[in-house]
């Protein structure tokens, strides 16, 4: 871990709901990609209006139309061939506003509201403010774990 992922402490609740918010996420922009390459939506209202309404559908919150968005048009931008699926457990990044950082534990935005949930974090090698605090962060599904790790670094393929 470096300060720029935190490791999720998942109680059998919370897991079931990070699962069930990425699932949800996903289908969700995989019916709005759909939606808008019928429509030829590639950006714009037209295309937030396909994903909110897929939103609704989805029963996610409004918090979830922008990142939805942003997300499906970059997946249109690349037109050529087959579009490939959003898969079933694909990381989510989200705005900086559906996160607040506390001291071992983070309120996030979820499939059902804002929940809190324990997180570990090593804050040796920063300050008083949570490294993360301010900055987009995915929510990232790996080897049976949960992660919330900065959007917003390079990361090789090592990584």
């Amino acid at each position: 871990m470096t300060v720029d992922e935190v490791r999720v402490l998942p109680d059998d609740t919370a897991q079931e709901l990070l699962t069930n918010t990425l699932e949800r996420a996903n289908r969700v922009s995989n019916l709005a990609r759909a939606e808008a390459l019928q429509a030829q939506a590639f950006s714009g209202p037209d295309l937030r209006e396909i994903v909110k309404a897929a939103t609704e559908q989805g029963k996610l919150p409004d918090g979830f139309i922008t990142p939805i968005v942003q997300r499906v048009q970059t997946s249109l931008e690349r037109r050529a061939g087959k579009q490939p699926k959003f898969s079933q457990y694909q990381s989510l990044t989200l705005p900086p506003s559906a996160f607040k950082w506390g001291d071992g534990k983070v309120t996030m935005l979820t499939a059902r509201g804002k929940r809190t949930i324990a997180i570990r974090i090593d804050l040796r090698h920063g300050g008083m403010r949570h490294p993360l605090e301010g900055r987009p962060v995915s929510i990232v599904f790996r080897n049976g774990d949960f992660d919330l790790c900065a959007a917003d670094v390079d990361r090789s393929d090592d990584d």
